[in-house]
């Protein structure tokens, strides 16, 4: 009986075995030919893919590897200009530009023969162009093609993002930073951003550098549909922080001059004969002296402050005119001046859509566990505490959202103005204890219209420059609200809602 159940046990896993076997799949005739094919040398070129007229290159070839342990390699270099060297490491500099195909030949002694092309371009002038205008890719992509054409190279250093601009300024700044042996290299530096932060960016940077004098040789071209009574004021205060060689702010239908020339004084003259507006922007150049704020903002951004914060600070006065205007003049219920203030603050930091997304699910949220809340007889500050917590775990959970489906608009909000956003959780559940849900949503939803209109005016393109450039503009607002406070007459929606009263009146 033993013997039967050995004899069955050893028949079933040589079945087993046989069953596996065939079970497991053959490898395929595609595989079959890459094994076949395998280069017995493994080719590797350690070689600048562009280089400068006139510039010698060294052509490593030292991490290459033959398959065979006991191979002796030998190395030959075709440069595509009709020279050719041997050696491992060779070093060769080229008389003409051009796009040129460096050839390497790698042999062994089993007579095996393996060839690798490195492509090389070899320009005549250079230059570096800084862009986070996202509309203007395809055509920064079209002059760069088109610059290779010319046997200029043009560095580019590009932060194409969808965040809010308060956002997209430190990402400009990261990426310069990284990209800060390019500019080095070169000493014509051409800026293509959104209102002035390609500019003030520089303050910042030269402020992480030990080398005092980086920009000292170099020309900087700022390309800019903004007015230029504003920029100019800005660029003074760079040129005072950085201290180039030059600045030059300009139109954007000047980038294709910068092809026709070979210094950035040919390149003033031909905007010049070209009626293309410009401004040179040098040590004979200061600014005015009754620009009392503008000398001290300039001196923050030289000291190294975020030009995106000391805008957010000098917005806050035009903010909230903006909400007493609306408050005093057209009626709409505000909620005081803090809320929409700080709504609007939010959403320029967030972007309006993002800080819309977080706004409402933080106020549903708190709706939700109030409604959760009020058959328990809690203390008004410990049921605020526990409607806050789980606000706070909305956030967390619209986060790990952002996270799992890689939304990173979402993962790299900042979290102080959504922390902010939730304070408002506390006013909107105190308006519905007292008012009731629907008169507290109209309330809230007056008050968000509000925040969104100042967030359209604070983004305006030009008074981001202009309140950067003439920071005294701030007083104007003064004046402003003590007009406001000095009206006395019906609002305008007091107008639409007594407008029966108004017409019998009249009659």
């Amino acid at each position: 009986m033993l013997k039967r159940i050995i004899s069955a046990l050893i028949l079933s896993l040589f079945i087993s075995a046989q069953t596996l076997a065939f079970s497991l799949p053959l490898p395929t005739a595609d595989e079959e030919v890459v094994l076949a094919a395998q280069e017995p040398i493994r080719v590797s070129i350690d070689a600048k893919s562009s280089s400068e007229l006139g510039k010698s290159l060294i052509f490593d070839a030292s991490d290459s590897v033959s398959v065979a342990a006991d191979a002796e390699l030998s190395y030959e270099w075709f440069f595509g200009d009709g020279n050719r060297q041997q050696g491992v490491e060779v070093v060769h500099s080229y008389a003409e530009s051009g796009e040129y195909e460096v050839t390497l030949v790698v042999r062994d002694n089993f007579e095996n023969q393996v060839t690798k092309i490195h492509d090389l371009f070899i320009y005549e002038s250079s230059f570096v162009l800084i862009s986070d205008v996202e509309s203007k890719k395809n055509r920064i992509t079209s002059f760069t093609e088109s610059a290779r054409e010319e046997n200029v190279f043009v560095s580019l250093i590009t932060s194409y993002t969808s965040q809010s601009e308060f956002l997209a300024e430190e990402d400009l700044k990261q990426v310069i930073a990284e990209n800060i042996s390019d500019i080095n290299s070169s000493n014509l530096v051409v800026i293509w951003t959104k209102g002035s932060s390609g500019l003030t960016v520089l303050s910042q940077i030269q402020q992480l550098l030990t080398n005092k004098n980086f920009f000292a040789d170099k020309s900087i071209v700022f390309i800019s549909d903004e007015h230029f009574g504003s920029l100019s004021n800005i660029a003074r205060g760079v040129y005072k922080s950085i201290s180039p060689y030059q600045i030059i702010l300009t139109r954007p239908e000047a980038v294709s001059a910068l092809l026709e020339v070979s210094t950035p004084f040919e390149f003033l003259d031909l905007l010049d004969a070209r009626g293309v507006q410009s401004e040179l922007i040098d040590s004979n150049l200061s600014i005015a002296p009754w620009n009392l704020m503008s000398h001290f903002v300039n001196l923050m951004i030289e000291r190294g402050v975020p030009t995106n914060t000391l805008r957010l600070i000098l917005m806050l006065p035009i903010i909230v005119t903006i909400v007493a205007f609306m408050k005093q003049v057209v009626g709409l219920a505000t909620l005081g001046v803090y809320t929409p203030s700080i709504l609007a603050l939010s959403f320029i930091a967030l972007d309006l859509s993002y800080g819309l997304l977080f706004l409402f699910a933080i106020l549903f949220m708190g709706t939700i566990s109030r409604l959760f809340l009020r058959r328990y007889r809690l203390l008004y500050i410990p049921r605020m505490a526990i409607v806050l917590t789980f606000v706070s775990l909305t956030i967390l959970f619209l986060m790990f959202l952002g996270a799992i489906f890689n939304i990173s608009n979402i993962v790299s909000i900042s979290v102080f103005p959504m922390l902010i956003m939730s304070t408002m959780v506390e006013k909107f559940v105190s308006i519905q204890s007292g008012k009731g849900l629907r008169k507290a949503l109209t309330l809230v939803g007056e008050a968000v219209l509000v925040a969104i209109i100042c967030f359209f005016v604070a983004e305006w393109g030009f008074l981001k420059v202009f309140v950067l450039g003439h920071p005294e503009v701030i007083f104007l607002f003064l004046l402003a609200n003590i007009a406001l406070a000095r009206f006395s007459g019906l609002r305008l929606l007091e107008y639409v809602r007594f407008r029966e009263i108004i017409r019998h009146a009249e009659e």
